[in-house]
């Protein structure tokens, strides 16, 4: 191809023969003492994958797929975060916050701008062979789920401007909580507020607003609050988690965890290999001071605790999910991670806590 002023480097070749090859303790080291990066505890970066930027910050227990790319000026990864297999992120800034989870083949990218940014929230999903282009920014607000083979816009043009033809550039921004599932198209300038669901196959162009149930080509909100989404009485949250717990308990035990306690038990063993460990469930009609958790133990607790439980708690050692603040321990055991995951399953997601 013709030489341009400006270079164009979509595959970082030399940067791949560099650093991609190096196991990632070495590539971590690598990127800390050569690059300047600022890169957290446990990080991993797997063969292939690299981080190119200007300005780089990995948080704790940050990980990067087989052979993913991610490269930007300015890139900022959140504890807890991953980018999958194959994937490719290419922008001027990159935030992705904590605990977010960019899966096998998603592509992020096309024609730079000055102001190009992609934002990712904490406690986000972007699933398989989803296309984002952040040509203007694309905002992504936290807790967030985007099915796979979506796609999403902030540019269209092909046919010539001079005869007439359309060309957008405009931002897109998604709120909080927002739900896309799979195939769902995006046009450029469109907003999606807090809280809306898209229907699947869907096309989203304009504003659609907070608490929305919307589907259509283009998508049409069919139902807004206050009948959506449904508003659960205490009680029927309470059946919920009961549920949810009977469905996890029937998981972990079809993979060889032997669970002791009864369906509603306050305490209750998991017990996998030689290991052990407790679950105490604070249940709504329960009181904090019922507790007496050792250290290690799960609480999974229907009562929103109080700063100062928590903080006791993670100076003691014991971790916790907590179901009415939405919050959890900063740290988990092997128990309370795969709770915590299991829990994502029915949509709830909770942000860590860490001490002041």
């Amino acid at each position: 191809m013709p030489e341009t002023l400006l270079p164009k480097t979509r595959i970082p070749w030399r940067h791949l023969v560099l650093f991609g090859w190096l196991p990632s303790p070495l590539k971590v080291l690598a990127y800390r003492l050569l690059l300047g990066y600022r890169i957290g505890r446990r990080v991993r970066i797997s063969f292939g994958g690299v981080v190119i930027g200007k300005t780089v910050e990995l948080g704790d227990h940050v990980e990067i797929g087989f052979l993913a790319v991610v490269q930007g000026d300015t890139i900022r990864i959140g504890r807890h975060s991953s980018v999958g297999t194959f994937s490719y992120l290419s922008c001027n800034v990159i935030e992705i916050g904590e605990d977010a989870k960019i899966r096998e083949q998603v592509y992020v990218g096309g024609p730079q701008l000055p102001e190009s940014k992609f934002v990712l929230g904490s406690r986000t999903i972007i699933l398989q062979l989803t296309n984002i282009n952040p040509t203007k920014p694309v905002v992504i607000g936290d807790d967030t789920g985007i099915g796979g083979h979506c796609l999403i816009f902030t540019h269209g043009a092909w046919a010539n401007a001079l005869d007439g033809y359309p060309v957008t550039y405009e931002p897109v921004t998604l709120g909080k909580s927002v739900w896309l599932p799979w195939r769902v198209f995006v046009m450029p300038g469109s907003t999606i507020g807090d809280g809306t669901v898209i229907g699947a196959n869907s096309l989203v162009a304009g504003s659609i607003p907070p608490c929305s149930l919307a589907v259509g080509s283009p998508a049409k909100v069919i139902r807004s609050a206050p009948d959506f989404p449904k508003r659960l009485s205490a009680a029927d949250r309470s059946a919920l988690v009961v549920t949810i717990m009977a469905e996890f308990d029937r998981f972990v035990e079809h993979g060889g965890v032997t669970v002791q306690g009864g369906a509603e038990a306050p305490l209750r063993l998991y017990r996998y290999g030689r290991k052990t460990w407790r679950l105490l469930w604070l249940r709504g009609d329960s009181r904090a001071d019922d507790l007496t958790p050792d250290r290690g133990d799960t609480v999974l607790t229907e009562i929103g605790l109080s700063p100062e439980a928590c903080a006791d708690f993670a100076r003691r050692g014991v971790y916790w999910l907590d179901l009415d603040s939405r919050t959890r321990s900063d740290r988990g055991s092997r128990l309370s991670e795969e709770l915590a995951l299991f829990l994502g399953r029915y949509g709830v997601r909770l942000s860590r806590y860490v001490l002041p």
